[in-house]
């Protein structure tokens, strides 16, 4: 059938409507693509610019300590102590700064100002200072306060970024309860009277949510490709036949999984939800399908999923019902599991060979593993696109 060119400009314009921030954002990264010969950031570098944003914030202490944090998949991490000269007094700091490229795009002032916004509501860092555009610092950084806690219990192994952790049944038993209220509280977080200058909210009752979303992704897809998906080409038309109309916009986390809080293993309390970078304001069926997603599920002894690596999908579904109140429509939410293994396998296939393969990351060995993610990732996409869920 043929298309009318009104028809034709109708799709163009769907295809380009992002979120604001977002699309200058991945244009500033276009914009950077082929430089090469990123190099990881030495202590002692890290501690001079460190002077130097303190200084610029008026701060008379000064770093100590400089060290280089295990984990992030896309970030530069230094703990620090930043010490009082007057009473001697140090205070444990985290940098997280971005490298040329990475994973996945994203904002140090934005995910700041959520952070800040957040705080009180669920736990999470606390922001100390933030060079959002990199003077300082040399690229785009934010500073939080330490927080005590554990990913992982501390007899357990796991791989990198949280992927393959195991809780067990005791820890389980206590965190089960605030993993979903934490969920809920941020869904039910009034993000319309809180600062959030760099966030923008899609109209409610359109597709806008999901479109915003899926155009973000295909764009990141065509300009990180190393090498053409067919199942991604494929699986982009599929999203966009079918996207889902988001009658209540609400504050979502964007990565809310295992491996993104942490927990004290004496007291058995969640003490931090980590990794708000990919916060935004969408469909609740995003953040509830993000934890299905089996790379970051552990299994049971009948081989049956376990969301977090603590409970069974029918419990992680039921359980976030009953205490949000709200309605999980199954087919919104297949069409966001699809959405969210694209993403994955966007980040994973195409972000991050491009960077391993132009030096442009801190650690090219480890996106190489990443890269190996898609074979799995693309046998769950499979699934969901003949029509299986989780």
């Amino acid at each position: 059938m043929a298309i009318l060119e009104a028809d034709r400009d109708v799709m163009l314009d769907r295809r380009e409507d992002f979120e604001p921030h977002l699309v200058a954002l991945l244009d500033a990264k276009r914009a950077r693509q082929g430089r090469s010969g990123y190099k990881p950031r030495k202590a002692q570098d890290v501690a001079e610019r460190l002077g130097r944003l303190l200084g610029a914030h008026g701060v008379q202490g000064h770093a100590r300590n400089v060290r280089r944090m295990g984990g992030g998949a896309s970030k530069e991490q230094f703990l620090f102590d930043l010490v009082d000269p007057a009473s001697g007094a140090t205070e444990q700091l985290v940098l997280r700064m971005d490298p040329l490229e990475g994973i996945v795009e994203t904002s140090r002032e934005r995910e700041a100002q959520l952070i800040e916004a957040i705080g009180g509501t669920v736990p999470a860092p606390s922001v100390a200072f933030v060079d959002s555009d990199g003077r300082h610092m040399g690229q785009p950084a934010m500073i939080t306060r330490f927080v005590r806690g554990d990913t992982k219990p501390r007899d357990a192994t796991s791989g990198p970024s949280g992927v393959g952790i195991v809780i067990g049944e005791r820890a389980s038993a206590a965190l089960i309860p605030q993993y979903l209220d934490n969920l809920v509280a941020i869904h039910g977080f009034d993000f319309a009277r809180a600062d959030l200058a760099t966030y923008a909210v899609p109209q409610a009752g359109t597709t806008q949510a999901a479109l915003w979303q899926l155009n973000f992704w295909e764009r990141v897809l065509e300009d990180d490709q190393v090498e053409a998906s067919p199942l991604l080409t494929y699986t982009a038309c599929w999203l966009r036949e079918r996207a889902p109309v988001c009658d209540a916009p609400v504050l979502l986390h964007g990565d809310y999984r295992l491996g993104n809080f942490m927990f004290d293993e004496d007291t058995l309390e969640m003490t931090a939800v980590l990794d708000w970078e990919l916060a935004h304001i969408g469909d609740v069926h995003e953040d509830i399908s993000y934890s299905l997603e089996p790379l970051f599920c552990s299994r049971d002894a009948q081989g049956r999923p376990l969301v977090a690596s603590m409970m069974p999908v029918p419990a992680f579904l039921d359980g976030y019902a009953e205490r949000s109140g709200r309605t999980i429509d199954p087919t919104v939410l297949h069409w966001y599991q699809v959405l969210n293994s694209f993403k994955l396998s966007v980040m994973n296939f195409a972000s991050g060979v491009r960077a391993a393969r132009d030096g442009t990351n801190h650690q090219s060995a480890f996106l190489g593993y990443l890269a190996a993610c898609h074979v799995g990732l693309s046998g769950t996409l499979c699934h969901l696109l003949e029509g299986y869920g989780a």
